[in-house]
């Protein structure tokens, strides 16, 4: 009787499967320096434009309907309850919706490499990938009394050639980071460096 063979002590690793989405955008040997997500001062704004327009969408019931909102009596009416139930669970929807597509958007850096993912939508979401042997020119831009009180900016990242451009809005500590990428820049274009000259 032929004997089983026993399995390997470890399995191959599944591509697809990684417990960081990113990590499948990485070459064999590259590895994630940082993750940088947008400033969370961008929530307030989303969140102020929801909770308006939750709202705007009373007043307009008050304006249609006003007798369904009377408080004379004692008790509420089942109808004001109702709305208020579907309004509250519709704003936290909303505000659901909204953080989840915006922490969804990031850049990361590696030692060989730019990865940007912008998710624009809870379906649509877009990766780049910028080595840094492409990239011409690192700068940040700081607007307003907001931006600084609050450290974020733009960065902004030229590209050589006719690629696209990477521009990453509301990211905190701009300046540093962009501080950050030509120094990885460089690190990488030493490495490529000796590596040339080994061979």
């Amino acid at each position: 009787m032929a004997e089983k063979p026993n399995p390997p002590a470890t399995p191959p690793p599944l591509t697809g499967l990684s417990a960081l989405p990113e990590a499948d955008m990485l070459e064999p040997g590259e590895s994630i320096v940082t993750v940088i997500h947008r400033s969370l001062i961008g929530l307030v704004g989303i969140y102020l434009v929801a909770i308006a327009a939750v709202g705007a969408i009373f007043t307009l019931l008050i304006a249609i309907s006003p007798d369904t909102f009377d408080t004379e009596s004692a008790t509420i009416s089942p109808t004001l309850s109702a709305i208020m139930i579907l309004g509250a669970i519709l704003l936290v929807l909303i505000l659901f919706a909204a953080t989840y597509i915006y922490r969804q958007s990031r850049l990361i850096l590696t030692d060989r490499s730019l990865l940007q993912i912008m998710q624009k939508s809870l379906f649509i979401r877009k990766a780049s990938r910028l080595s840094y042997s492409n990239v011409e020119d690192v700068s940040a831009e700081q607007r307003g009394i907001l931006a600084s009180l609050f450290s974020y900016g733009t960065l902004m990242i030229q590209t050589a050639g006719e690629r696209d451009n990477f521009d990453f809005s509301l990211c905190p500590n701009p300046n540093e980071l962009a501080d950050r990428i030509i120094e990885e820049r460089q690190k990488y274009a030493e490495s490529i460096k000796e590596e040339n000259e080994r061979h």
